[in-house]
């Protein structure tokens, strides 16, 4: 993923066709007020969203995207992931295990207590509602919590694997995705978690349920995979499952398939985020998926992140401050430059 990682981590994005820990150069024409990568998004609705980054970076928007305001986060640490239960109760996770909390709507955050060890990082939370989040990371970082954060419990796993992105698509179901083709799931509400097989070991590092039998997980070499009963099954809607070096696939190719970091549909509507520029947008469900090129420089840019509001609005966040606008199946660029 494009945050400080394990060697591993690199070569798998390596893999993918571009360094994402290298891939820092590109300067996308968005807000002056954002320069920092940003690794997550959260939108609260179609106008209104958080975004987290390097340096501790939080930012909010109340507009749609056309002004972002720095929040004091309290800390330098760079911060993966960010996600709300409504729009006062949040969470932000980061480096060193940090979990940070909000329960007045963004306007102060304080630090809790982790479980997990400082040297995993956290690159995911998951908040079902103001008192249960799960958080996951590196090394099988696991933890989640019950009482809106007091305490968290340590739930990691044994096996020594990065989990990247958690999907709840309600408080039964659960799915965990990371590397080597890994896809954890639970309909007890996290009490137990069997892996389930994908029919590749291919990184994945993200992972959409828009029901407990719908579902996407999406990974390097442009990897696209879609399940219709709750991950018994997989279908290949983009790239392959076949494991291959850039040397075996070329250079233009794996261009042509960038790694893929952020998914997420919604009822119509579907996006997917990853390097060198791409954006999928889906308007039949996640039925398929058209690509969106972006102009100039931004093509350059890797998009980690992607969050849908109420219904087909929402926000993509990536390097170097990189901010656009989902309008359907539409990508809005700042200063309404727009993509089709």
């Amino acid at each position: 993923m494009p945050a400080p990682g394990r060697p591993r981590c690199t070569r798998a994005a390596r893999a993918a066709g571009l360094a994402l820990a290298c891939a820092m150069s590109a300067r996308p024409a968005s807000s002056a007020v954002l320069r920092d990568n940003l690794y997550d998004v959260k939108a609260v609705d179609g106008r209104e969203a958080w975004a987290v980054g390097n340096f501790g970076a939080i930012y909010h928007t109340a507009d749609a995207g056309k002004t972002w305001q720095p929040r004091d986060s309290g800390t330098k640490t760079p911060l993966f992931g960010v996600d709300f239960a409504g729009r006062n109760d949040g969470w932000v996770v980061g480096k060193s295990a940090l979990i940070l909390h909000t329960k007045d709507a963004g306007a102060t955050w304080t630090r809790q207590t982790s479980p997990i060890g400082s040297q995993k990082p956290l690159f995911k939370v998951r908040a079902l509602d103001a008192r249960t989040a799960w958080a996951v990371g590196d090394w099988g970082a696991v933890t989640v919590t019950h009482d809106g954060g007091e305490n968290w419990e340590d739930r990691s796993l044994t096996d020594d694997v990065v989990l990247y992105d958690v999907s709840f698509p309600d408080a039964q179901h659960g799915f965990v995705a990371g590397e080597y083709g890994t896809l954890l799931a639970t309909d007890d509400g996290g009490a137990t978690w069997t892996k389930r097989p994908v029919g590749t070991e291919k990184t994945l590092f993200g992972v959409s349920f828009s029901t407990p039998r719908q579902g996407w997980v999406v990974g390097i070499d442009g990897l696209v995979l879609r399940t219709r009963d709750g991950g018994g099954t997989w279908e290949v809607q983009r790239g392959s499952v076949a494991a291959g070096s850039i040397e075996e696939l070329g250079f233009l190719e794996a261009l042509k398939n960038p790694g893929l970091y952020g998914v997420q549909v919604a009822g119509r509507y579907g996006v997917v985020t990853g390097d060198t520029g791409m954006v999928l947008t889906s308007t039949d469900g996640g039925e398929t998926w058209v690509r969106h090129e972006l102009p100039g420089k931004q093509q350059l840019v890797w998009l980690r992140a992607v969050s849908l509001g109420d219904g087909p609005e929402g926000f993509v966040v990536g390097g170097n401050g990189f901010t656009a606008r989902i309008e359907q199946d539409r990508v809005v660029l700042p200063a309404a430059v727009e993509t089709r």
